[in-house]
């Protein structure tokens, strides 16, 4: 094998060797939690809060309405017990359930209130709930597939590197030399393929002389884009 075409062969190993890391940065940074995610945990964790203070508010409300009732019971006693006499405690006392009862009253419609929102939130909770854990089977779905990708890409570099490694003992130094300041100059693709006398990589025609030395194996770069020619 010519040395151009050992160093036609670096550069596709090159090329694989590239395109397995740039996709495997993809695959790992598409193991990332995805945007739908952690939206739906973001609102499944709001919902969750208020919940939570909407059945504290409905408690506290219960509460109140209770120690409300009981005072209101006492006083009631207190005012058919017969123990009171006095007019003006018997009237205060009168005065105090009428108050007591408008309070319940408005207590009692408050915590109606509380428990509809309570039920509310409730349902919001739930439906948050459940879109997070779709999401969540999604995404766990998803991560076994790239997981499983992500190591067959970091085993087929790392071959690919060592088969690099042991390529490059077939090529002579100023081939190696040539190819990589062809790479600087006309960047990833240092190679081309000559093709009906036209350079594969600008389609400028190349002379017929060059196009024999080229098949006769020789290392030539186009005049045009720098590249070194490989007979196709």
């Amino acid at each position: 094998m010519s040395q151009i075409d050992l160093l036609y062969r670096l550069q596709q190993i090159d090329d694989e060797i590239r395109t397995g890391k740039a996709r495997l940065t993809v695959v790992v940074r598409a193991q990332r939690e995805t945007e739908a995610l952690l939206v739906a945990r973001q609102r499944a964790e709001g919902t969750a809060g208020q919940l939570r203070q909407s059945r504290v508010a409905q408690t506290d409300l219960d509460l109140a309405l209770k120690s409300l009732t009981a005072k209101a019971q006492r006083s009631e006693q207190q005012l058919y017990s017969g123990t009171v006499r006095n007019p003006k405690e018997l009237e205060d006392l009168h005065n105090e359930l009428g108050s007591l009862s408008r309070r319940r009253s408005t207590l009692e419609d408050e915590l109606l209130e509380a428990m509809i929102i309570v039920e509310e939130a409730q349902e919001e909770n739930t439906a948050a709930q459940v879109a997070l854990e779709d999401n969540e089977t999604r995404w766990a779905q998803d991560q076994a597939d790239l997981r499983q990708e992500q190591a067959d890409l970091i085993s087929r570099v790392n071959a690919l590197t060592v088969q690099r490694k042991k390529h490059l003992e077939l090529i002579s130094a100023d081939s190696l030399q040539a190819y990589e300041s062809a790479q600087r100059r006309a960047g990833t693709t240092a190679i081309v393929l000559l093709k009906n006398s036209r350079c594969r990589g600008c389609l400028v025609t190349v002379p017929e002389n060059l196009v024999k030395w080229v098949n006769e194996g020789q290392l030539i770069h186009c005049d045009s884009c720098s590249r070194i020619l490989c007979p196709s």
